[in-house]
Formats: C-alpha cells, sequence, structure tokens
C-alpha cells in the first residue's frame, strides 16, 4: 500500500478538491496531517481574498476518514475548538487571537463570549464536527513510517511525548544545538506539518526534506502555507512507498495542481 500525507489545509476546501484528484493520490491511504480550520484570506501580492471555508474542509475529511478508512490527524487549531468546547479559557483566548473570531462568524456564532461559542459548538448543527475532532489520534505509524502535526522533542523517547509537543514543537524538533537540521533518533521517515515551509526556507518550494548527513533517515515538513498570506501559499501531498520511499510530490496553489517537486515562484 502506498500512503499521501496531506499538510496543513486551513479552510481552503477548494485546493484540497483539485489536489484530491492528483493521480498518485487515487490509489493511496491518505493521512492528514491536522490543521483543518482556521487561516487568513488575504495573500501576499494579491488583492483577491481567498475563500475560508472550515466546514466545507472538515466535511471532506470526515467523509474520506468514514467512507474510505483514511486518516486524519489532530492539528493544534483544531485543538483550539475542541478545548474551546470544552470550556478552557486558555484555549479560547489563544484560539481568539489566531484566527478564531473570525471562523466563529464562519460557523455561524455571533458573540465572543467562551460560554455562547463552548455552547454553540456542542450543540447542532456542529456538534457532529467536534466529535469527529475528539476521536483523532495525535500520531501514526507503520514500521517504517510515523506522522504527527508538530514534531516530538528529542530529549524524551517517542512513548514520552507529551501532548502539547506533538502539537505545537517547531525549532526544537527541527534543529540542534548548532541550528542543524537535528538528527533522527526514531530510524523511521517522519512526516510533520505546523510551520509553513515559507518561514524557514522562502525558496519557491512546498515541503523540506531535513537530513543531519546523508545517513540520516528523512523526515519531511510539509506544511506548504495554506491560508498563511504567503504569496505561494497552498497544499502540499507527499506520496510514499510501504517502506518510506517517496512515490510522488503534489501541492496545489491558487487551484492549480502542480509538480511538488518543483518550485513555485510568483514573478
Amino acid at each position: 500500500m502506498q500512503y499521501t500525507f496531506i499538510g496543513d489545509t486551513h479552510s481552503a476546501a477548494d485546493d484540497l478538491k483539485a489536489l484530491l484528484q492528483a493521480k498518485a493520490i487515487q490509489n493511496s491511504r491518505l493521512v492528514f496531517l491536522g490543521d483543518y480550520i482556521d487561516g487568513r484570506a488575504s495573500r501576499n501580492g494579491s488583492s483577491h481574498p481567498d475563500a475560508l471555508e472550515p466546514l466545507a474542509v472538515l466535511d471532506i475529511i470526515m467523509t474520506r476518514v468514514n467512507e474510505y478508512g483514511d486518516i486524519a490527524l489532530l492539528g493544534n487549531h483544531d485543538d483550539f475548538w475542541l478545548q474551546t468546547a470544552y470550556g478552557n479559557d486558555l484555549s479560547y483566548q489563544t484560539w481568539r487571537l489566531n484566527g478564531g473570531a473570525r471562523t466563529w462568524r464562519q460557523l455561524g456564532i455571533h458573540s465572543s463570549n467562551l460560554t455562547v461559542v463552548a455552547d454553540a459548538l456542542k450543540h447542532d448543527p456542529l456538534s457532529r464536527y467536534t466529535k469527529f475532532l475528539a476521536q483523532l489520534s495525535l500520531t501514526w505509524e507503520n514500521n517504517t513510517m510515523l506522522a504527527m502535526h508538530a514534531g516530538i522533542d528529542w530529549a524524551y523517547p517517542f512513548d514520552q511525548q507529551v501532548r502539547d509537543d506533538l502539537l505545537w514543537i517547531r525549532d526544537d524538533y527541527y534543529f540542534d544545538q548548532n541550528r542543524k537540521w537535528h538528527r533522527n533518533l526514531t530510524k523511521k521517515v517522519m512526516i510533520t506539518g505546523h510551520t509553513p515551509v515559507q518561514t524557514i526556507h522562502d525558496d519557491g518550494y512546498g515541503f523540506i526534506k531535513m537530513q543531519a548527513d546523508e545517513q540520516d533517515v528523512p523526515r519531511y515538513l510539509i506544511d506548504a502555507g495554506s491560508r498563511s498570506g504567503a504569496q505561494n501559499g497552498g497544499i502540499f501531498a507527499l506520496t510514499l512507498s510501504e517502506d518510506g520511499a517517496v512515490i510522488a510530490k503534489n501541492w496545489v496553489v491558487n487551484g492549480q495542481l502542480l509538480d511538488g517537486n518543483q518550485p513555485y515562484l510568483q514573478a
């Protein structure tokens, strides 16, 4: 079996629909890496706002999970929704400052009161989305590959990772003390999202392959900056074989399906 890992979506239902038409994806088990909601409508260099459709994205992913047996992992933005529904004030406040207020309006919630927002997330028509997010795993793995939304803390073995790191970690996962790529201590091919690649290497590519040296087992960062404001922001898909070898790379920017092996640079 081959697996296609799909990076952060952030309410870009139009791009997700286009990505799912990619030939390499048709015979794959899909693994969505989280962050299905929130996002920015503005894009650098463009005066035309992008559509933000969080529920349409969730509908697509729920269909893929329930009808096709695909896998969806929880992202930190999805966890904002979940923890807010549970009445967690810190998650609610953090969400409000990171796209939540905009998302609430798109969900039909016209209040910024925690009790009102939490109540709306727990009742129809939104309760089914809350229940879906509540049953999502933080990690997925087989004998050769390991995926999660953000990464892991190398100071601890995999079975001792904490929830916040799996959802939030950035530099301590990517780099060693010398700001070089950290060696992959899991010995499995790792696939993560969470950090737009444009914030690390703004070279036009939608993915980053991280290796300490040629013998190091690769790690892939595939958050291609969907609805992040990046000019070339889009959704990336990495297709791997059962043993972690690369089969295909695809990504969608502005509704256009592209060869993920090539950079996308606008004049």
